[in-house]
């Protein structure tokens, strides 16, 4: 479960929208009273927007054939295929929104409006413990076994100013058996005393608090962002307004927390006409309707009376008080590098409930800090002295929306001057006509994005409809006009210069705002541990052996409570859904080109493509789908590129979409190819080929409408051929990149994995060239060396794009139409034209390549290495895994691992359960042939480490048996993977693409690995778990890396030794790397070691800036391409 608050509630949907729901971070349950008065109350009241309902008849219509549920509005989206359904109960007053649109998964997102007026927690604690059980299956764990076995996946996430639920499922049958036990479960949870013990707070027998969600926000509490955005809720927002308080729960909140003040919020919000069903997907609407009829059958008795009256959150609360003077404030953060700050500004904006003037700040955005040459970024960051490194416009929903300006990495010594710049911009902005081209060129592309996501996300679909549930009108007339049509941006294109300059000027240069400086006290760091320390040690002298044993007895008490077995015939009367419920996308594939040589197809769309054919040296794979959209993949080998140049692929990647380019003889410089690009793509990057499970790879892709298909391929030959490397870019490129170094050095989660690309991946590899500690070194280098000589550095990008930019290092996927795409073949003709072929494709890279002795026979290196800037402890643990799709173990390992990462299976009972841990995960890495099991954020990794072991070493000997149903729920969580691969149109054809491609298996592939996984037995998953999972666990066959606050690093040290490790304490810049680059250094020392020192005998303890979680279901066969 994740708590997302202001900051990272909006990254998230901003920066994955796309992709999955928060991963199950932070659980809240919540228990509610037996009687059943904790929960529901009238559906309507109360709210103007309520009056036209009619006071509910409570007779049931069940027998009559009819539904409770009236339509109250329906309509068809003018922009992409979806039809939108709302009904509404005329019992309860719950509402459910339908979304309509193809595709192999079903989406739920059942959200409140939750408000509360203090910094409790209970909002967070409330949605962890509705997953502990409900009032018929008061099991804990019970609704994820039941969900697992109908491929579905929960999750959930709490806001300011809602919480919502999520049930994700491969095909209708499966999400329609588990929607009944999950409503059961947030409208009567059980919100045991023993649930909120575990989950929420408690302290053990050695005096140390833990608890699922103290634990987590133990590790967010004390962040950069934490603090700074506390900081700017309060100064926003007076005492009385629910916007101000932190529904996470600040930690001496929830050290005294009580079940019934959890109870008593569920009692307030948790009422079915506050409850907003949302389902997108391919729905069976009359089926719908009788689940929801049935399950308000079961509960209509036991609810408070539905015409009672009843405060709606937010609508009927007091108004939010506008700002009467700007302020500033600044917060410290404990960070032991004092180098670099941050600045946030805060506007109160305009009603997110008008569309014309939400559409207009999310143009103002883009126009405001969009991409390069957007005005903040232009101003402050594409400098060559720049005041930050990157500038973020985003915004938070609300009827006064909150506009945010973020300043990242800002010197410290500039933070005051940085904010003051920031406004003398703003204002000189307004000052002057606008570049109304450009601003007229982003109305179009925002247009062409909202188009895409509408097709590739379902997000862009529940966003505003929980949004239009927490402020808009019951009557869904708000809804409608939000989602019918894209009409607001053609009234923003009658918008003149003067109007935009008048818009920008109220809710920016003259409104009030507040603004925070950030700054960094490694001060802060050792006062925060002293106190801590302190604080502890008082609890257990005051507390004493005996009132320790006491507390112990009671955890261990809660403990047993909450691990009662469920029954297994409760859990068999839940059947499995047939497969053939689950609608995936079907893809053709069409090859031409040196394609071919993969053997050609027989179907209608290859004789089109053939009828376009001609002789090119180019790989060309296309995937047709019905999109309305146009897809370009390239994936480049970096083989070829000399190993000392490989760690400038982050600087060149940075660089690509923003440097100028020679066209038609003539100089564009970066602004005009920037703009360019923008208006005629609707998304474009260049990363790594992860997605494709081609890490070694670069990934570069354009998504543009049809028209532009040959636009696309122009640019992809200027960009890659044509670009001009020029000083002061590549100075600006490197200015920025290395400011971001010290934030990317103070995450745990990020460092435990890069020390371990330090460890098993090669110089050769790009996983290693572009990992953090690579970068630390290699561009303070490289900075200096451009600085003296230029003409030196420019010659290495040169050298690099020689070797990188050939025809025969390039593989292309298409994902389209083809029957409505002109030109499919020969518009590459001028892409390939004058460019030399060697006459042979490059294999494709491959991790097991390039990997260290330690990578490819891993065993005896154990590295415990100290973060004064984290509280918890991360671990990751490498073994030797299958590499091949053809490996006879694989299909009983799969069944093993999903077995073992089921939600509340085994892993999560062994950690998570027992508060060793936030989350454990086992996984299987293709690209490297290696095992994971990683412990992500854990007071003392060592615990979740053994604990784990114990538990999978008992099931690998037959100390505990397989049970049967959670045998077959494993099974259904694999269907789900398969599922996850393909969610979209994109999706679909890029998995396609890494079966055949990549993997070399035919694109039915998961049919037949399904077939063979059925065929599993119990004994071919315990040979499994002898021969490759614990190897993990064994120091002779695995590598470890753990990283952890300096104050629990000797002690982590002697566990793992005790165990057979060759366990060794070190620091992050033992693993650093230059790859030989010694320039700028003075008598073989860096001349300036400020930000990589790191000193860590001076602090012992901080804060990791991980506001969001991770997936906590483990890997999967394929990774999604979500982001399309």
């Amino acid at each position: 479960m994740a708590v997302l608050s202001i900051l990272a509630f909006i990254r998230c949907l901003l920066l994955a929208a796309a992709a999955t729901t928060p991963s199950k971070q932070l659980r809240l349950g919540s228990d509610t009273a037996n009687d059943g008065s904790a929960i529901l109350s009238d559906p309507f009241l109360i709210s103007n927007d309520l009056n036209m309902l009619i006071v509910p008849n409570i007779t049931s219509q069940a027998d009559m054939g009819k539904s409770h549920f009236r339509i109250v509005t329906k309509f068809q989206t003018d922009y992409s295929p979806s039809n939108i359904t709302k009904y509404e109960s005329q019992r309860t007053g719950m509402t459910a929104v339908v979304v309509d649109r193809e595709g192999p998964k079903v989406h739920g997102f059942f959200a409140f409006a939750t408000e509360i007026l203090d910094d409790s927690g209970a909002p967070h604690t409330l949605e962890h413990l509705c997953f502990m059980g409900s009032r018929n299956y008061p099991y804990k764990g019970i609704l994820d076994r039941l969900a697992t076995r109908a491929y579905s996946e929960t999750n959930a996430w709490t806001a300011t100013d809602h919480t919502a639920y999520t049930l994700d499922t491969a095909g209708w049958a499966g999400f329609t058996q588990i929607l009944p036990v999950y409503l059961e479960h947030i409208l009567f949870p059980t919100l045991t005393n023993a649930g909120c013990i575990t989950e929420v707070h408690h302290i053990d027998g050695t005096g140390q608090d833990a608890g699922v969600v103290y634990s987590e926000m133990q590790g967010i509490q004390n962040t950069q962002d934490s603090l700074m955005n506390e900081k700017g809720n309060k100064m926003l927002y007076p005492e009385g307004i629910g916007f101000r308080y932190e529904t996470g729960g600040m930690m001496d909140a929830l050290r005294v927390l009580t079940a019934d003040r959890i109870r008593r919020f569920h009692k307030e919000m948790y009422q079915p006409k506050n409850l907003c069903v949302v389902i997108v997907g391919k729905v069976d609407h009359d089926d719908l309707l009788t689940v929801l009829d049935k399950f308000e059958d079961n509960i209509i008795a036991d609810i408070p009376d539905p015409a009672s009256p009843w405060r709606r959150p937010w609508v009927d609360s007091p108004p939010v008080p506008l700002l009467t003077k700007s302020s500033i404030a600044t917060v410290e953060f404990p960070e032991k590098d004092e180098s670099m700050g941050e600045v946030i500004v805060a506007f109160l904006g305009p009603d997110c409930m008008d569309p014309v003037s939400a559409t207009a700040v999310d143009v103002m955005s883009m126009y405001l800090a969009g991409s390069s040459v957007s005005v903040l970024e232009s101003n402050l960051v594409e400098i060559e002295d720049p005041w930050a490194t990157s500038v973020r416009f985003y915004n938070e929903d609300r009827p006064n929306t909150v506009l945010w300006i973020q300043l990242t990495a800002v010197a410290t010594e500039k933070l005051e001057a940085a904010e003051k710049k920031l406004f003398e911009v703003l204002k000189k902005t307004i000052d002057a006509p606008l570049n109304f081209a450009y601003l007229t060129d982003l109305i179009h592309r925002d247009r062409r994005q909202t188009k895409f996501y509408a097709e590739t996300s379902g997000h862009s679909f529940s966003t505003p409809i929980i949004t239009d549930h927490l402020f808009g009108k019951r009557d869904g007339s708000q809804l409608r006009e939000n989602l019918e049509n894209l009409s607001a941006y053609d009234e923003l294109e009658k918008w003149d210069d003067r109007k935009w300059r008048d818009f920008m000027r109220k809710w920016l240069v003259d409104n009030h705002h507040v603004s925070i400086l950030g700054r960094p006290s490694a001060k802060l760091v050792k006062k925060i541990e002293e106190e801590e320390k302190q604080r502890v040690a008082d609890r257990v002298k005051n507390l004493g052996k005996e009132g320790l044993k006491k507390l112990q007895d009671k955890l261990d008490a809660a403990k047993a409570e909450n691990d009662k077995e469920i029954p297994p015939a409760i859990v068999g009367q839940f059947p499995v859904p047939g497969v053939d419920s689950i609608h995936f996308i079907k893809t053709t594939t069409v090859r031409a080109g040196l394609a071919v040589k993969d053997g050609k197809l027989d179907n209608h769309l290859q004789k089109i493509v053939d009828k376009d054919s001609i002789d090119l040296p180019l790989y060309l794979h296309y995937e047709s789908v019905p999109s309305e959209f146009v897809h370009v993949n390239l994936f480049v080998s970096t083989a070829s590129v000399p190993v000392k140049l490989r760690p400038l692929v982050p600087i060149y990647s940075e660089l690509f979409f923003d440097t100028p380019v020679m066209m038609d003889g003539v100089r564009v410089e970066y602004e005009k190819v920037v703009e360019q690009l923008e208006k005629d793509t609707i998304h474009l990057s260049i990363t790594s080929g992860d997605y494709v499970d081609l890490p070694e790879a670069v990934r570069i892709r354009l998504q543009v409408e049809p028209a532009k298909y040959e636009t696309a391929i122009k640019w992809l030959r200027a960009l890659l051929w044509d670009s001009i490397f020029d000083k002061k870019r590549v100075g600006i490129t490197l200015s920025k990149l290395r400011s971001d170094i010290p934030d990317e050095k103070r995450q745990g989660k990020s460092m435990v994995h890069s020390v371990k690309n330090m460890v098993e991946l090669a110089p050769e590899s790009i996983g290693r060239a572009k990992d953090t500690l690579v970068k630390s070194k290699y561009l303070k280098r490289i900075d200096a060396l451009l600085k003296e000589d230029p003409d030196a550095v420019i010659k290495q990008f040169e050298e690099f794009r020689e070797a990188f930019c050939k025809l025969e290092n390039i593989r292309i996927l298409v994902i389209a139409d083809l029957e409505k795409l002109k030109n499919p073949v020969s518009g590459w003709k001028s892409f390939a034209d004058g460019r030399h072929f060697d006459g042979k494709l490059a294999p494709l890279d491959r991790r097991t390549d390039r990997l260290t002795s330690a990578g490819k026979n891993p065993g005896g290196v154990a590295n415990i290495v100290q973060m004064p800037t984290i509280d918890n402890t991360y671990s990751t643990h490498t073994c030797k895994g299958p590499s091949t799709y053809d490996d006879p173990q694989l299909p009983a390992l799969m069944l093993a691992l999903a077995y073992l990462g089921a939600t509340e299976g085994p892993l999560w009972v062994a950690a998570r359960g027992s508060g060793l841990a936030y989350g454990v995960y086992m996984s299987r890495n293709h690209n490297s042939g290696h095992l994971n099991f990683d412990v992500y954020r854990s007071p003392d990794a060592y615990k979740a480490f053994n604990a784990v072991k114990k538990v999978i070493t008992d099931y690998a000997n037959g100390t505990t048996s397989f049970d049967t149903n959670e045998l077959e729920g494993a099974i259904s969580s694999i269907v789900v993977s398969f599922a996850d691969n393909e969610p979209n149109m994109s999706g679909a054809g890029t998995t396609s693409f890494i079966r055949q491609v990549v993997h070399g298996v035919p694109k039915d592939f998961n049919t037949e690995m399904l077939r063979r996984i059925k065929k599993v037995t119990v004994d071919d998953i315990r040979k499994a778990l002898k021969d490759q999972v614990l190897a993990c666990f064994d120091p002779e066959r695995s590598n470890v890396v753990v990283v952890t606050a300096p104050i629990k690093a000797n002690e982590i040290v002697e566990q793992f030794t005790k165990d057979g490790f060759k366990a060794e304490l070190k620091h992050l810049k033992d693993f650093e790397d230059d790859y030989g680059l010694k320039y700028g250094l003075k008598d073989g020392e860096e001349e300036d070691e400020g930000e990589d020192d790191e000193d860590e005998s001076e602090s012992e303890n901080g804060s990791d800036d991980e506001r969001d979680g991770i997936d906590e279901r483990g890997g999967s066969d394929y990774e999604s391409d979500v982001s399309e």
